[in-house]
């Protein structure tokens, strides 16, 4: 049979009073000595006494529970995001409710749905951003907003919506990634997005344009290639695209390390080299980039920061939910330069 506070009393010969604050970790209303919570913390391990969270939650109209929904389970950057967060409400006694929508908006509504009923303390969505011909609802979103739940969004956000995120400065990264091309003396630089319409593609569009613009450097539109999402081979039709023009670029600024790497594969396999040929530069930095035959020079988003940032924001806007205003954070990225981008070589 379970232990109870009852036994943990008689065992350590406190009131069960004491008991309760010692396992909450208060000392009101029963103040206690240290030599009191160790007697108590030792007798309830003794007993294997197991703390009732269904009814502390009643008490505190707290179920302890936060939800994160995901747009997948794969790659390191989302499990490091996801360690960022654990790391922050772990410490806080705080459970976490992972939920992956698969990419699709739809079940990312089925999904903050089921974490409303379930009456968690707060949510951290990483958005669905399909493509831009795709209609998506963000009502389901925007609801918990409304219902007054805690919502951090995290890597992506909604312009001009007055919610809590967390996100890389993807403008000022793709800027820095783009200017440090031109310093290398390219003029004809490329870039390959994807056809998502999310914050994250278009301000790493406009940090691209606006490195050449600032650098005197025109805007080629023809040098502007989209690919379908973040699949398999996606870098492969945009970077063919590319090689094949009379005006070849000589270097690639690419929205992923994703694409990237798949583009390597194709410049190879059409006998060109990197960096002799063409210069490449990503965002993102995942750690294979660094083991790659030509190490990739990438933005570097540090996901454990975003998780972490977003962990704490929670915290707070769950501890202090009279607290007005939104905290949005840019976390400023950094360059990692490696030989993929030509900075070894004699600038052209």
């Amino acid at each position: 049979m379970a232990a109870t506070l009852n036994d943990v009393a008689e065992e350590s010969k406190v009131s069960i009073s004491t008991v309760s604050c010692v396992i909450n970790g208060k000392d009101f209303p029963t103040r206690y000595s240290e030599e009191t919570k160790q007697k108590v913390l030792e007798a309830a391990e003794r007993l294997g006494y197991i703390p009732n969270r269904l009814a502390r939650g009643l008490n505190l109209k707290r179920t302890g529970t936060i939800g994160v929904v995901f747009t997948n389970a794969l790659g390191t950057f989302m499990n490091e995001i996801i360690n960022g967060i654990q790391g922050v409400t772990h410490k806080q006694g705080f459970d976490l409710f992972l939920c992956i929508s698969d990419d699709d908006w739809q079940k990312e509504a089925s999904h903050i749905r089921m974490l409303r009923e379930r009456k968690v303390d707060g949510m951290i969505v990483f958005m669905v951003a399909c493509s831009k011909k795709d209609k998506i609802s963000h009502e389901h979103i925007l609801s918990v907003k409304d219902a007054g739940i805690p919502l951090v969004f995290v890597d992506r956000y909604l312009p001009g919506v007055d919610i809590d995120y967390v996100v890389a400065d993807d403008f000022h990264g793709a800027y820095d990634a783009v200017n440090h091309l031109i310093k290398l003396g390219h003029r004809k630089i490329a870039h390959v997005t994807t056809d998502v319409d999310c914050t994250s593609n278009h301000n790493r569009l406009a940090g691209y344009t606006k490195a050449l613009s600032d650098a005197g450097i025109p805007i080629n539109n023809e040098y502007i290639k989209t690919t379908k999402y973040f699949g398999k081979e996606a870098g492969h039709e945009p970077t063919l695209e590319l090689l094949a023009m009379k005006e070849r670029p000589t270097a690639i600024f690419f929205i992923s390390d994703g694409v990237a790497i798949d583009a390597l594969e194709v410049i190879k396999r059409d006998g060109f080299m990197v960096p002799e040929d063409i210069a490449i530069v990503s965002f993102g930095n995942s750690r294979e980039s660094a083991y790659l035959e030509v190490p990739l020079t990438a933005v570097d988003q540090p996901p454990t920061e975003l998780g972490k940032r977003a962990g704490e924001i929670i915290i707070d806007k769950i501890e202090n939910p009279d607290e007005k205003g939104c905290k949005q954070v840019s976390i400023k990225p950094t360059l990692v330069v490696r030989e993929s981008c030509g900075a070894s070589l004699k600038s052209r």
